[in-house]
């Protein structure tokens, strides 16, 4: 008998028709906090467990994979660093990062002049990643191609956290070349805030010969509440490489013959690198009791790098500082919500560089004469006040404006003036006014359809510029930056609780494109194309298939061509007209099938098949590198003995062992383009932690 006489309520099974609501995600990667359903954006946030599970963590290549519109070309050359581009954007680095933020615990790891480095990073510490693919300008300046927001792992502790993470791996043909890295997190609770440090060390030898690399690195993390509302967070990074070889390109008749060899010149000079890096800041954030928040942030940082290549040593000493600020306020216009952010940005770069020839020896000697090629002081300031408005115009839509004026000054002193040789000092200055308008609707909770429109602006960087074809000192005075206007449809959502998806329809024209280019090998130099089109269509998706079953696909198709190109050389004049940019493939797919069966508690299993289609190495060579596909098996088990959380894991990396070319340098001189991939890679690893 029911209480109060009332027949007790049928239990009724979930209704399933009902509209999904998708959990409320919030990215910071706009500059101020907005919910990604209401952010006109093509965003994805990457998160832990595709980060570093199971994974070598050698780079950022293993933690992009899974997201569409983003291609990182994997040198396996440590001395040069992934090619990473967003929308073909950044496809043109001969070394480092281009065409793209990046930023680590809200510290710039791109300079004022552009470009990108990543030697303080550590993979195996990041807790999520943020990519905003498309126009960036409007918010953060010199960046066509998008921004990657990388972000710490954040204690959650009471007393002390120890985590340890080793693994070792070797590839299957080489059994003299192995590899393996360890890394270790202390976290701590420092009063009423925490600390963290983490160290770690990879030592590499890698298939190929002269590969070898050896790094180290040392982050630091202090987060600190300091009053009501108030907190402080400061950041120490430290990456030393003693030793990162290059191994160098191929041509296709040594790729053919053996793809593990190295050029004997590349050898002969010790080609490679030797850098260390320092870099501190300290951000102040206060949170508002109206839903307002501030941030303030200085930061500064030192390199030091000794660069062999086989044309020139390189000795470069580094000193950048900066400054950014931000403020966002709610500023309700009449009954619409509208949050107002203002702020800006500062960086000042100076660069002492120095080229040395090479002693005249027999056998190509990698000792350095004391004869200086080059020898100036480089100095870059950029300045660049922002304000983005977001406005709901009701509950179901949201407009997100922007503006930003970026004043950015190239100065260079040579010191290198003798009376044969002229003063090449002078000055360059690149100023641009970029803006971009967004409108995001909600024709449900469980989707966001979205467009934008916004341009973009680039400089070339200061190695860019020194690299003058007519091998005078100072700045190519006849390189100009690039510029674009961007365009975008996209839509995200969800269908039936099992399926997520997003999918973007862009479009990028761009106006006096960087593109490279090799007269002798490896020193690259720099002009400007009249104009180029990206277009291309980005479509991700996750599928739960069964309970523990799930799978994950990320799909790019690109249109990437010049629309009017041409030069002259000494093979004659080149029209390039509708021929595709090289280097970037049309299609490439990425799939993960992940398995978590419950009947097999804390087992899962990952396969993972990435496919790229055939691209063409060069501006003006018809020649094109085969298509391929690879695919990485990864296993492990995630549980608890004792105190002790344990998670052992085991991976094979390109299982089938395919032969193929995972980069190219593009437009290289003497044929060199092939930069070949490792066969299978079998690694073993366990991570330890203990505290809470």
């Amino acid at each position: 008998m029911a209480l109060g006489g009332q027949t007790p309520a049928t239990p009724q099974p979930p209704d399933t028709t009902a509209p999904y609501v998708l959990p409320p995600v919030t990215v910071s990667v706009t500059r101020t906090e907005l919910p990604l359903a209401r952010t006109p954006l093509s965003i994805q946030s990457v998160d832990l467990s595709e980060i570093s599970r199971a994974r070598p963590t050698w780079g950022l290549d293993e933690a992009l994979v899974t997201v569409p519109g983003v291609f990182v070309a994997n040198r396996y050359n440590f001395s040069q660093d992934q090619r990473i581009s967003i929308r073909g954007f950044g496809a043109r680095s001969a070394f480092a990062v281009r065409g793209i933020k990046i930023l680590l615990d809200g510290i710039p790891q791109t300079l004022p002049d552009g470009q990108g480095q990543l030697t303080n990073l550590e993979i195996g510490e990041v807790d999520r990643i943020e990519v905003l693919r498309g126009s960036a300008s409007a918010l953060f300046g010199n960046a066509s191609g998008g921004v990657i927001s990388i972000w710490t792992r954040p204690p959650a502790i009471e007393n002390v956290q120890q985590e340890t993470r080793f693994v070792a791996g070797r590839f299957g043909e080489r059994s003299d070349r192995t590899w393996n890295k360890w890394q270790s997190t202390t976290a701590m609770r420092v009063g009423p805030g925490t600390a963290q440090v983490t160290a770690s060390r990879l030592d590499y030898r890698g298939e190929r010969d002269h590969s070898a690399a050896d790094q180290r690195v040392l982050n630091a993390r202090l987060r600190m509440p300091i009053a009501d509302g108030w907190s402080l967070t400061l950041i120490t990074d430290v990456g030393d490489n003693p030793r990162a070889d290059n191994p160098g390109s191929l041509t296709l008749a040594e790729l053919q013959a053996n793809r593990d060899t190295a050029p004997a010149l590349n050898t002969n000079r010790n080609a490679g690198k030797d850098v260390t890096q320092i870099q501190s800041g300290a951000t102040l954030h206060r949170a508002m009791t109206n839903g307002g928040e501030a941030t303030f942030t200085v930061f500064g940082l030192t390199r030091d790098l000794k660069n062999p290549i086989t044309t020139t040593y390189i000795d470069l000493d580094r000193v950048a500082y900066g400054a950014r600020s931000s403020v966002t306020y709610p500023l309700s216009l009449g009954s619409l919500a509208h949050r107002l952010t203002a702020g800006f940005d500062f960086q000042r770069q100076r660069d002492d560089r120095e080229n040395f020839a090479y002693l005249n020896t027999p056998g190509d000697s990698a000792t350095r004469s004391e004869v200086r090629s080059l020898n100036q002081l480089e100095h870059v300031t950029e300045f660049g006040p922002f304000v983005q408005s977001a406005l709901d115009l009701s509950s179901r839509v949201t407009i997100l404006t922007g503006l930003r004026y970026d004043w950015v000054k190239f100065g260079v002193r040579d010191r290198l003036v003798t009376g044969t040789n002229p003063d090449d000092s002078g000055e360059r200055l690149m100023r641009a006014l970029s803006g971009s308008l967004g409108l995001a609707v909600n024709p449900s909770a469980s989707l966001t359809v979205y467009g934008n429109v916004g341009s973009s602006f680039e400089t070339p960087t200061t190695t860019e510029l020194a690299n003058s074809p007519s091998g005078a000192g100072g700045f190519n005075t006849g390189l100009k930056p690039q510029h674009a206007w961007n365009f975008e449809l996209g839509a995200r959502g969800s269908l039936d609780r099992r399926f997520t998806y997003s999918v973007a329809l862009f479009q990028a024209e761009v106006r006096d494109a960087l593109i490279p280019y090799e007269i002798a090998a490896p020193r690259f130099f720099y002009r400007n194309a009249g104009s180029t089109r990206h277009q291309g269509l980005e479509v991700g998706g996750d599928l739960s298939v069964l309970p523990g079953l799930s799978l994950g696909a990320a799909w790019t198709y690109s249109d990437y061509r010049f629309r009017n190109y041409s030069f002259t050389d000494t093979a004659g004049t080149h029209v390039l007209d509708r021929r595709p940019l090289a280097g970037i493939p049309d299609n490439w797919l990425h799939l993960t099938l992940r398995a978590r069966p419950a009947a097999f508690a804390g087992v899962w299993a990952e396969i993972e098949p990435t496919y790229s289609s055939g691209y063409l190495v060069s501006d003006v060579v018809n020649t094109r590198t085969s298509p391929w596909w690879s695919t990485n098996l990864r296993a492990g088990w995630d549980g608890e003995v004792g105190s002790l959380r344990l998670a052992p894991f085991l991976g094979v990396n390109n299982a089938f062992n395919h032969r193929y070319v995972s980069s190219v340098v593009i437009n290289a001189a003497r044929g060199r383009f092939y930069e070949p991939a490792p066969g299978r890679n079998v690694y073993l690893g366990m991570s330890i932690g203990v505290g809470k």
